[in-house]
């Protein structure tokens, strides 16, 4: 988030050797206070030109790329100031701010670190830290860091109303959702979702209900979910839901995953699954792979492999998904997928496993009303190739209390 009485801070410390350079960066802060930040990056490449060995001068021109989300020249920019003075703490808090706009947590972690090993009072390294702690929810951590800023600075606004939101404490999350579908080989179907979850410093559990009504049949279900971190880079995961069960729908079902951050931006996740139907059951392990790139975007590649059995008889099946993530502004991101194979096992197939291949078309949005609401939309579309046709259109409601 650009923070206007930031950059009216900064722009109160710059300061010209040359009268010529100062005409010209009076002119740049009267861009950027306009939020006209290509013209004023424009003015700063000028003068850098003219005095190579301005760190200042490049500093802007690569936060001002970061605020026109071009992130890749952005850290580009940061990294060659470091080179030249590895503990410039202006580059790296700019540098962090970068990787926490592309969600890269891990890695703004690591660069804020070494900054307060460096410059351990700093109000603006305090700060970002702060912010990244808050973005990880971990509001405790994040409270000490502002604390000991504001000793540092007493008067620092953004310091106190960081402090005052994360002191209006959001530990409670509800979520509403809504699921329509039409098949071209029977009749619609509906099914509803509650999921009620408390939110901690180091994870979150939640307990989930279900109803569904598909193929004339109706079930309910209900269950619990969780998930922890631990060491900064590694997510347990797990969850249960158990219910009457109809011929399509999981009586029991178990789940459990992990999730790594590894280096150069990927995340590797493993998730299995258990599902106990009136006439089959299914083991499902997922894998998958996701890559974060440099602007606020990121694709996942997840594998299926099942093996269901029913009655006397076994079924080996494979599928794949893809799926691809776009944050087009702040409070709105844009999703799309593609998944070719057999079985979701969302729900059980009325057709006999493995007769059909499907493909499956996935596409959606979510927009963030505020730190205490997000809605979202999405429609799903299965062409299967003995014929059938399959649409699923819903949204979400999350509330934040």
């Amino acid at each position: 988030m650009i923070r206007w009485p930031g950059i009216l801070i900064v722009l109160g410390v710059l300061s010209g050797s040359a009268a010529l350079g100062q005409d010209e960066e009076q002119s740049a802060r009267g861009l950027i206070t306009r939020g006209q930040f290509a013209e004023a990056r424009a003015i700063y490449q000028r003068l850098f030109s003219d005095d190579p060995q301005n760190l200042e001068y490049q500093i802007w021109i690569a936060r001002l790329s970061a605020w026109l989300h071009e992130y890749a020249p952005a850290l580009e920019t940061y990294d060659r100031v470091l080179q030249r003075e590895p503990r410039n703490t202006e580059a790296m808090v700019g540098k962090a701010y970068v990787y926490m706009w592309q969600q890269r947590f891990a890695e703004a972690g690591e660069v804020l670190a070494l900054a307060g090993q460096w410059s351990p009072d700093n109000t603006e390294v305090l700060m970002a830290q702060a912010r990244l702690l808050r973005n990880q929810n971990r509001n405790r951590a994040a409270r000490e860091r502002l604390s000991r800023a504001l000793d540092v600075d007493p008067q620092n606004q953004e310091a106190r109303e960081l402090n005052a939101e994360l002191g209006r404490s959001r530990p409670f999350e509800l979520r509403l959702g809504y699921v329509h579908d039409s098949f071209s080989f029977a009749t619609p179907g509906d099914a509803g979702e509650l999921n009620v979850s408390y939110l901690g410093e180091q994870g979150r559990v939640g307990l989930q209900y279900e109803e569904w009504s598909r193929f004339n049949e109706r079930d309910r279900r209900a269950g619990f979910n969780f998930s922890r971190r631990y060491g900064g880079k590694w997510w347990l995961r797990g969850g249960a839901m158990w219910g009457p069960g109809a011929t399509v729908m999981a009586r029991g079902e178990y789940t459990g995953g992990i999730s790594r951050t590894l280096p150069h931006r990927f995340v590797l996740d493993g998730d299995y699954r258990y599902l106990s139907f009136k006439a089959a059951n299914a083991h499902i392990a997922e894998p998958s792979l996701s890559y974060y790139f440099a602007k606020p975007r990121w694709i996942q590649v997840t594998s299926y492999s099942a093996w269901t059995s029913v009655g006397t008889s076994g079924h080996f099946t494979n599928s794949w998904l893809f799926r691809y993530y776009q944050q087009v502004t702040r409070p709105l991101r844009l999703h799309a997928g593609y998944a070719r194979g057999n079985e979701s096992f969302e729900a059980l197939s009325i057709d006999k496993l493995s007769v059909f291949e499907a493909n499956t078309y996935l596409a959606g949005a979510d927009v963030d009303f505020s730190r205490t609401s997000t809605a979202g939309l999405f429609c799903v579309h299965q062409r299967r190739s003995n014929g059938f046709r399959e649409t699923s259109v819903g949204f979400s409601l999350t509330l934040r209390k």
